[in-house]
């Protein structure tokens, strides 16, 4: 059995180095926006993943400083990230052709984001 759950420590070492060389706003981008958000997503169905959740938050909160992650949050919100729906659905879907079980799934999807948010942001 692999310790796939464990994936996030990588995911935060190489954080490092996307913000050493890219900057604050694509390493933010990178762990929250696209690592953290699917980790709790698995999380939900996974035991294991939500077990490794409070580890790899305080992670997070560790790399950045709060005004940072705030910062992301508010990008996100005004649109400056991609569409926090199509981060887990990995395509460019025209919204006027989603079904009800896309919008449902959608808003599991936003769920999550905000769940996120207060996790990081307390």
């Amino acid at each position: 059995m692999t310790d796939f759950h464990k994936i996030w420590i990588e995911q935060c070492e190489a954080t490092e180095g996307i913000k050493e060389q890219f900057g604050t706003k694509d390493a933010t981008r990178y762990l929250i926006g696209e690592k953290l958000l699917r980790f709790m997503e698995v999380s939900h169905e996974r035991p294991e993943f939500a077990e490794e959740l409070p580890k790899f938050i305080a992670e997070i909160k560790r790399i950045f400083a709060p005004h940072a992650i705030v910062e992301f949050f508010e990008d996100l919100q005004a649109g400056k990230v991609p569409d926090p729906a199509k981060i887990f659905r990995g395509d460019d879907s025209d919204e006027e052709k989603l079904s009800e079980h896309e919008v449902l799934d959608d808003a599991d999807k936003i769920l999550i984001i905000e769940n996120a948010k207060a996790l990081l942001l307390g």
